[in-house]
């Protein structure tokens, strides 16, 4: 459709969603097909140009985190399209905030077009149906909701029979041809996972089973199972003891299906949380066993011994010190002599982890190593050091590394969905009024709108309180002194000040040592001795 005044064709971004996948990544789902052919066929009718199709197939509405939206809000910036035409507004989102804050700021902000066809929604030719899509966004996020309930439901359902419904086959299994919910032994994975038990078994350190396998070219399981084919690094054939030690304490190898170990926080949170055991759904025998119950019992008893023997040691110098050669961060490793003194070193991680000829073992007494670096701030505060830079450098840690930029901006989103709340809960009495909303409708919408309020509300709160804790401490002239005075001394130097100082430590293999600090007190940053 051509704009009646400038006689513009548009040039429009087509999106399609399906939530479900149909499985087959070389098809195009049925559902997907009709809504490409549904907005052709609008686009052509209505003279509007399609500059390209936005599919994504596979993916939930109850976020935004998809790779076709992506490319297509990157083309909206790029000004290569200023048209986006939907199905039905459900295909843009079912989460209704965020929904919202796309067809009514983000959209308008950028002079695009949005047309929701179903909806008869148009931003050139407004006819009121504005009023009424805030609404149905906030019923397309409650329908969202249902099904994941319903979803959770039938899952649960399945684990209680036994059935397999996890993403990961547990390494030495695999799917049945007969149904992707049953598991059968793969032949090949399950003969190392017995050899992994028997190694284990005669006395074999975690580490020693993992460079074992490595030597012996062994896939470890996820590249076995294909899942890094395209993420290869010097690390993705080398096996891990953490993987050794999560076979060694899977309790499938005797059979015991273990599943609903954990839940989202939220539906449209990512993050997950570990439930308590007695929430986890357990069912005995119902996988084919692979190793017996005495030599899992055995292996896994010698492990409560560990936690007696093993003590966490905070180092002054603790995750600034990496391997020159390879990158990887360098451990400490506590190293008893002949004559039984503990000698704390720093060693290559990568070494101590893999052996195999990745990287090489160079290492520096700890106590040496405080030493000279300490030598460097010393020299460097002595000689250069003034006040009025001090007190720069003291400010710019803690306001120039985006903290409350970070904050300040989680804030200003915090109120603008407020704000587009308030404009619902507004409209809502509106169409209640005029009989658009039965009693039901009104009462369910706006009591969802009000809990999201109150949550949004609270985390305002708790922003507000953090960004007056960072401001204070930025003008808190005593602590403020308090930390000038220890660069000023050079004494009793805590981690603390250490790593506002310093940026890295890199240690080579002939020993050679570099120091990056974060501030050079002449004014570069990144500062190299």
């Amino acid at each position: 459709m051509k704009d009646c005044l400038t006689n513009k064709i548009y040039r429009a971004g087509a999106y399609l969603r399906l939530s479900i996948d149909d499985g087959n990544k070389d098809v195009e789902s049925v559902s997907i097909r009709n809504q490409r052919s549904f907005i052709k066929e609008f686009a052509t009718n209505n003279n509007i140009e399609i500059y390209d199709y936005y599919v994504d197939d596979g993916y939930s509405g109850g976020n935004f985190d998809r790779p076709a939206f992506n490319r297509l809000i990157n083309d909206i910036e790029h000004g290569i399209i200023d048209c986006v035409i939907t199905k039905d507004m459900s295909r843009l989102g079912r989460e209704f905030i965020e929904t919202g804050n796309y067809v009514f700021k983000y959209f308008p902000e950028h002079n695009i077009r949005y047309i929701s066809i179903l909806e008869n929604y148009d931003t050139l030719n407004p006819n009121g149906v504005e009023d009424i899509l805030p609404f149905k966004a906030v019923i397309n996020d409650m329908y969202l909701k249902d099904i994941s309930k319903k979803i959770t439901s039938v899952r649960h359902e399945l684990m209680n029979r036994g059935e397999f419904v996890s993403g990961t086959v547990p390494y030495g299994y695999k799917r049945s041809v007969e149904s992707n919910k049953m598991l059968v032994v793969d032949d090949y994975a399950a003969s190392i996972v017995k050899k992994i038990f028997e190694m284990k078994n005669n006395g074999m350190t975690n580490c020693l089973i993992a460079r074992t396998l490595t030597r012996d070219g062994v896939l470890p399981p996820d590249v076995y199972s294909g899942k890094k084919l395209n993420r290869y690094t010097i690390t993705t054939n080398l096996w891990k003891a953490s993987s050794v030690k999560h076979i060694l304490e899977n309790e499938a190898y005797i059979g015991t299906l273990i599943q609903g170990k954990y839940r989202r926080l939220s539906l449209k949170a990512k993050k997950k949380e570990l439930l308590p055991k007695s929430k986890w759904v357990v069912k005995k025998n119902a996988l084919p066993q692979i190793v017996s119950n005495d030599i899992f019992y055995k292996v896994n008893s010698s492990k409560e011994k560990k936690d007696i023997r093993f003590r966490q040691y905070d180092y002054l110098l603790k995750g600034l010190v990496v391997c020159a050669d390879c990158g990887a961060t360098m451990t400490v490793r506590r190293v008893k002599s002949r004559n039984s003194i503990i000698t704390p070193i720093y060693l290559c991680r990568t070494y101590a982890r893999y052996r195999n000829n990745i990287c090489s073992m160079h290492y520096y007494r700890e106590s040496d190593l405080n030493e000279l670096v300490l030598k460097e701030l010393r020299d460097i505060l002595f000689k250069n050091v003034e006040i009025d830079k001090l007190k720069k450098i003291y400010e710019t840690v803690l306001c120039n590394l985006n903290v409350l930029k970070e904050y300040e901006s989680s804030l200003k989103k915090c109120k603008s969905k407020i704000a587009i709340i308030d404009k619902a809960i507004s409209n809502l009495y509106l169409d209640r009024s005029s009989n658009v909303l039965s009693v039901d409708e009104f009462v369910a919408i706006k009591r969802r709108l009000e809990e999201d309020k109150i949550d949004y509300e609270a985390k305002i709160s708790n922003l507000r309180l953090i960004l007056s804790k960072i401001k204070n401490l930025v003008n808190d002239r005593e602590k403020k002194m308090k930390y000038i005075n220890k660069f000023l001394t050079g004494k009793d130097f805590d981690r603390q000040i250490i790593k506002i100082l310093v940026n890295k430590i890199e240690i080579y293999k002939d020993k050679t040592i570099k120091v990056y600090f974060k501030f050079n007190i002449n004014g570069a940053s990144d500062g190299k001795l």
